[in-house]
C-alpha cells in the first residue's frame, strides 16, 4: 500500500493551499482553497474539518482530513488507538516539530476498501493531530495533498520561531517561517523590512490574499519621548488611518486600525516603542476579512520583539 501511495504523489493539484491559524491553541496548516472547512467540540476534544471536493454517485467528500487537539492521559501510542484498533496498520515512524514529538501511521479498514493517515504530536499533556481518510482510489489520487497538509502541521511557539538580528538598528524579532522577508529598505539611519505571510484566502482568479507585517525603524530627536513619536507618527498617516481602540503594549502603545481605499478596507495592528534616540513600529495590516484569522498571530509575533537595550541586558 504504501508504494502504490508513493506512486500517487506526483498527481497535480488543483487548487492553491492556503494556511489555517488558530489562535486558541496556536497551531496553523496548509490546506487546498477548494476544500470546505468546519468546526466542532465533542468530549473535551476540538476538531476542524477540511472537506474535499464531492466525488462518485453519491457526492461525498473525496477526502477528508481533521485537525484534533485534546488531553492526554497516556501516551501517544495510547492515544493512537482509538483510530487504529481494527484496522490494519501498514507502517508507522516516529515524528517531531520544534517543540513537540509524536508518531504518524498510515493505516487501511480490515477490508482495504478505505484508507486512512494519522499524525499525532505530544506537547505536554496535550496531543495534537490531524487524521485523514478516503475510498482507497481517491485516496491515492490526494495521497501527496495530504502528506503535504501533514507536513505543515505547525505548533506555533514564538521561542521556536527563527531569530532575526539586526546590531546596526538595534532590535530583534522572531519571525514564523512560513513569513517571508519581500522587501528591505534602510538609509539615512532609518529602516523598512516587510514580510508577507502565507496565502490565507483565495480570490477568483487564484489569487491569494496575505497579511503583511511592515517593522520600521527611525531616528529621534533629542528629547522625544513616546507620546511625542506616537502622535508624530499617527500625524504622517494621516486621516485614511481610523483609529478604532488604543492601549497600552508593554512599554509602548498598540493601536488597531482601519483604512479605506477604492479597492478594499483593511485591518491595521500597530505596535509602537521608542529605545536609545529610535522609534520602533511594527504595523500588521490585512484586508478586513482577513483580519479576524490573524489577529493573535500578530500578537504572538510581537510579543517576540525586542529593542536594544533588552538585547543587552544580561
Amino acid at each position: 500500500m504504501a508504494a502504490g501511495l508513493a506512486a500517487a504523489c506526483g498527481g497535480r493539484r488543483e487548487a492553491p493551499l492556503l494556511t489555517y491559524f488558530n489562535g486558541d491553541y496556536g497551531i496553523s496548516v496548509r490546506y487546498p482553497s477548494g476544500w470546505k472547512t468546519e468546526q466542532a467540540q465533542q468530549e473535551g476534544v476540538w476538531y476542524r474539518y477540511f472537506l474535499g471536493p464531492p466525488a462518485g454517485p453519491r457526492q461525498k467528500p473525496a477526502v477528508s482530513a481533521t485537525l484534533l487537539v485534546g488531553k492526554l492521559e497516556g501516551s501517544v501510542e495510547d492515544y493512537a488507538q482509538t483510530y487504529l484498533a481494527g484496522n490494519q496498520v501498514a507502517s508507522s515512524r516516529e515524528e517531531a516539530r520544534p517543540g513537540a514529538r509524536g508518531r504518524s501511521y498510515l493505516f487501511s479498514s480490515a477490508d482495504g476498501a478505505t484508507r486512512y493517515s494519522l499524525l499525532l504530536l505530544q506537547e505536554e499533556k496535550r496531543v495534537v493531530g490531524l487524521y485523514t481518510q478516503g475510498e482507497a482510489p481517491l485516496f491515492e489520487r490526494h495521497f501527496g495533498l495530504l502528506q503535504e497538509m501533514a507536513k505543515s502541521l505547525t505548533l506555533e511557539r514564538p521561542s521556536t520561531y527563527p531569530e532575526q538580528r539586526n546590531q546596526r538598528f538595534g532590535y530583534s524579532i522572531r519571525i514564523p517561517p512560513s513569513w517571508r522577508e519581500i522587501r528591505n529598505f534602510s538609509g539615512s539611519g532609518t529602516l523598512l523590512v516587510q514580510f508577507q505571510s502565507p496565502p490565507l484566502l483565495v480570490e477568483a482568479g487564484r489569487q491569494t490574499i496575505h497579511a503583511y507585517l511592515n517593522l520600521g525603524v527611525e531616528p529621534l530627536e533629542p528629547g522625544i519621548g513616546l507620546d511625542d513619536y506616537y502622535l508624530g507618527t499617527r500625524k504622517k498617516l494621516g486621516e485614511a488611518f481610523l483609529v478604532l481602540s488604543h492601549s497600552r503594549w508593554r512599554d509602548g502603545y498598540v493601536d488597531v486600525a482601519q483604512m479605506e481605499t477604492q479597492v478594499a478596507v483593511s485591518r491595521v495592528k500597530r505596535f509602537y516603542r521608542i529605545d536609545k534616540g529610535r522609534g520602533y513600529s511594527l504595523s500588521f495590516e490585512a484586508r478586513e476579512d482577513v483580519h479576524l484569522r490573524v489577529s493573535r498571530w500578530y500578537d504572538l509575533i510581537a510579543s517576540t520583539f525586542k529593542t536594544e537595550s533588552e538585547l543587552t541586558t544580561p
